[in-house]
Parts: C-alpha cells; sequence; structure tokens
C-alpha cells in the first residue's frame, strides 16, 4: 500500500514536471541536498563546503581542496534503507593543476520500479478500477532518470591584509568558483536538456591572528549564486521549463578546543529559493579524525556521522521524516585520497 501511494505521488510529481512550461519546481531532483557530511549539519554548509561536495553547496569551496579526491554517494530516498522507492547516487573528482582546482562530477536520481498507470477518472465502478489497477501492477516499466555532470574550476586567492600601524599582517583566504552545470532528464519517451551557470565566494580569516589570542575562532562567510540569468531546459515536447535564479548565503565559526582534542563548527545557511528555508548545523570533529553531527534542514532534524582515516574518509548521515519529507533517508558517502591511494598501490 505504501509502495502504491509512493509511486503515484512520485509518478504525479514527474508527470507535472514534464507538462507545466513555467513551473514553479523545474529540474526538482537538484533540490535534493547533495552530500552526507552536508546532510548531516543540517545543509547549512555555504561556508563550510571543503569536501568532495563542495561544487553543490559553494564552487569556492573546491578551491580550498589541497589535494586530488575521489568521492562518491548514495543516499536511499523516500522509504526503507532495503527497499527505497528512489535512488540518488553521485561520483566525481577534484584534482590540482598548475595552481587551480578542477571537478568534474556527476549526480543521478531516479525511480527503479515506476509503473505505466492507466487514467481513471472516467471508470466510474470501484470494481473496474480495482481491476484497472491489479492489471497495472504487471504492467510495463517506466524508464527515467535525472542526471546532471557538473564542471567546476576553482582557485585559492590569499591576500595579507596589512595592519601597518599595529606592524603586522593578517592571511584573508578568498577562493572562488565557478560551475557550469549540463543537465539531462528523461520519463518515458520524452527527455530534456539545459545548461546551468554557477558562481561562488568564501572569506575565511584566523580571528586569533588578530586578536593574539588562541581562543578566538575562525570565521567564515559564503555565498553561492546559482543559475545565473535562469537555467532553461528544454523538452522534447518542445516546452521549455526556466529554472530561477537564487542567491544561498551562509556563515561559520569554527573553535579549536585543545584541552580535548576538539574542533567545533557552528554554521548557519540562508537559502532564498521558493519563499526562503535557514538551515542549521553543528560538527564536533575529535583529534581531528572521528566527526559528531546534527542539524535542523528547515525543519527537519538531521544526523550524522564521519570518520577520517587517512587515505579514506567515510560518512554517514539521517534526515527525518517530516510533513514535508517523505520517508527518513539515509545516506552513506567516501572519499579517497588519490596521492594516498597511489602510494599504497606502489
Amino acid at each position: 500500500m505504501w509502495r502504491a501511494f509512493a509511486n503515484g505521488v512520485v509518478w504525479c510529481g514527474l508527470a507535472l514536471a514534464l507538462w507545466a512550461q513555467q513551473e514553479r519546481y523545474a529540474a526538482a531532483f537538484l533540490e535534493i541536498p547533495l552530500g552526507a557530511r552536508a546532510l548531516g549539519m543540517g545543509t547549512a554548509f555555504t561556508a563550510v563546503a571543503t569536501d568532495g561536495t563542495a561544487f553543490y553547496w559553494n564552487p569556492a569551496g573546491v578551491g580550498l581542496l589541497q589535494e586530488a579526491l575521489l568521492s562518491g554517494m548514495y543516499s536511499a530516498q523516500y522509504g526503507s534503507p532495503t527497499s527505497p522507492l528512489a535512488h540518488f547516487f553521485f561520483t566525481g573528482v577534484v584534482l590540482p593543476v598548475s595552481g587551480l582546482r578542477v571537478g568534474v562530477n556527476w549526480e543521478r536520481f531516479t525511480v527503479p520500479d515506476l509503473r505505466r498507470y492507466p487514467d481513471l477518472t472516467r471508470v466510474l465502478s470501484p470494481q473496474e478500477r480495482e481491476e484497472l489497477v491489479r492489471r497495472a501492477e504487471q504492467g510495463e516499466f517506466i524508464p527515467n532518470a535525472d542526471d546532471a555532470v557538473w564542471l567546476t574550476l576553482a582557485r585559492l586567492i590569499v591576500l595579507p591584509i596589512d595592519f601597518g600601524w599595529m606592524r603586522f599582517t593578517v592571511p584573508l583566504e578568498l577562493p572562488v568558483g565557478v560551475n557550469v552545470r549540463l543537465l539531462r532528464q528523461r520519463i518515458a519517451q520524452h527527455s530534456a536538456s539545459g545548461i546551468g551557470l554557477d558562481v561562488g565566494l568564501l572569506l575565511r580569516v584566523n580571528l586569533k591572528d588578530i586578536t593574539f589570542d588562541e581562543r578566538w575562532p575562525r570565521l567564515a562567510l559564503g555565498v553561492s549564486i546559482r543559475d545565473i540569468g535562469q537555467t532553461r531546459i528544454l523538452w522534447t515536447t518542445q516546452r521549455p521549463h526556466m529554472v530561477p535564479s537564487s542567491v544561498r548565503w551562509g556563515i561559520a565559526l569554527t573553535q579549536p578546543l585543545e584541552f580535548w582534542n576538539l574542533e567545533a563548527t557552528l554554521a548557519y545557511d540562508r537559502e532564498g529559493r521558493y519563499g526562503g528555508s535557514s538551515h542549521y548545523g553543528l560538527e564536533v570533529l575529535y583529534r581531528r579524525s572521528f566527526a559528531l553531527r546534527v542539524g535542523m534542514h528547515s525543519r527537519a532534524l538531521t544526523l550524522g556521522a564521519g570518520v577520517d582515516a587517512g587515505m579514506l574518509i567515510a560518512d554517514y548521515a539521517f534526515l527525518a521524516e517530516t510533513q514535508e519529507q517523505l520517508g527518513n533517508v539515509h545516506r552513506l558517502a567516501l572519499s579517497i585520497r588519490i596521492a594516498q591511494l597511489l602510494q599504497r598501490l606502489q
């Protein structure tokens, strides 16, 4: 009963996305938050983005990655982890190239057992409706997939801010980044494609360098502008969809607690798209190896944990079911430091 209802919900959503010309939620799969670390922190990640999913939250964060990184994620969407209604995953790589950081990432959202159901609006008899639905359970599957390929270019700029009257300088980290996003969607015999453009900016400074007090945190400010000038998605039905531009900004404070070998990051994000939403996150890192996370994604509770084992980084996140969120979400993400992997293989 649950899967039949959920299938109907997803089918209605996909159908509306296909036939509405200027609908509000074009390419809605891109609104599903990417990554496990970010989700564990309530998706308050615009000013924190320093892992393999940085391209999604703020392309400028890719400029802070100092080494080649291979990343991937799988998420069981809408249902139990063993039998989800939909599958959501990404994989990609970030490489340092001549002072720049270049990223190539691919994400996909798909419903594996979406069936074609008959139109029951003109069937008056409950018995006839029941029979049609029963037959549809044995009917054909509808092929569907939403794909996005992200090409990212980022650079870290370090500006020495000279406090001449106090005879010292403070390094100001100012990474910048840009995404070119290639979209491809398919449902049944119809498909669509489009190209989007994002830009991002980060500013990070250690306040202890200004105050000369080790107790002061690192401050990070981030802003990401997605779908600059709107993103036009053209279906084979010749009906264009428009993804509106949006701005997301965030602030984060990272406080070392050396006495306990801890580092705590408190973050806040504000998403401006579709009326706006606020996001809150907290990460506590022990010995730079073990992390616990908690957050609020809009009004949904999120939890997460992570382990950094040197060559391998593993993260898990949980998103609780709410009135807006259909079913709990369980998510696993892995990243591999390519240089250490190559050393192991030699």
